[in-house]
């Protein structure tokens, strides 16, 4: 897990400008999206005073705005593991090529891991787990609805503990730097508009890093990251020759 940790933040420092423009035009915005729509739906239980309600909408839309929000982070690594470099415009022709997918497939997965962490925390944590795998499958392979569950529930189990342990770490980080944030924000402005707005702008410099993790430790399990070691090895023989 530390080597694809590592491997991530060279990712992330190879192609900075490129995950920031893409946090600026489809993070930033879905996470925006996002706020609006929980807060909109969640204003009626609010009202009445039904917390439990406005957290189980938080949740379900929590999961399905992540899935889409993986799509171009796992095309850019996809991409830069395969060829050795990136190409923009395929990031977004990804993003509109797998969205509707995602889309569909992340209400249920959303609903039942949300369920699942209201129940006894345990399932939902499995499900989410489990389900981890479903955008890199898709955008990685193409596969049928039938092969992403398939081959996301294997990767889940043979990476249980290491995706796991990812949550974990990422969730704590992302504590931490929430609460110095919110702090600092309120502190100094006094306007919880300006927590939101910090908020969403940590989740889209923090969420690559955890995004590309997952994808090497993919990447390394479906045996794809070897064949391109093995092609650039030969490819180096072949120079010397």
């Amino acid at each position: 897990m530390i080597a694809s940790i590592k491997e991530a933040l060279g990712v992330y420092k190879r192609n900075f400008w490129r995950v920031l423009l893409i946090g600026l035009t489809i993070i930033l915005p879905i996470q925006l999206i996002y706020t609006i729509v929980v807060n909109f739906v969640s204003l009626p239980f609010a009202f009445f005073n039904i917390p439990l309600w406005s957290n189980l909408f938080q949740g379900i839309f929590m999961i399905m705005s992540l899935f889409l929000i993986l799509i171009p982070l796992i095309s850019l690594v996809v991409q830069e593991t395969r060829t050795q470099k990136v190409n923009t415009g395929k990031i977004y022709v990804d993003m509109l090529r797998y969205s509707f997918f995602l889309y569909l497939i992340s209400i249920p997965v959303s609903i039942l891991t949300t369920i699942g962490f209201f129940l006894l925390i345990i399932p939902g944590l499995v499900l989410l787990i489990f389900s981890m795998g479903m955008p890199f499958v898709k955008v990685t392979e193409d596969d049928s609805v039938k092969g992403v569950l398939k081959k996301s529930i294997a990767f889940g189990k043979e990476h249980f503990m290491n995706i796991c342990g990812l949550l974990l770490l990422f969730a704590a980080v992302d504590f931490l730097a929430s609460f110095l944030l919110t702090y600092l924000a309120i502190g100094l402005t006094g306007l919880m508009a300006i927590t939101n707005w910090a908020l969403m702008i940590l989740n889209m410099f923090l969420l690559p890093v955890f995004v590309f993790t997952v994808a090497k430790l993919y990447l390394d399990w479906n045996g794809e990251a070897d064949l391109v070691h093995e092609e650039a090895y030969f490819q180096q023989l072949k120079q010397y020759q």
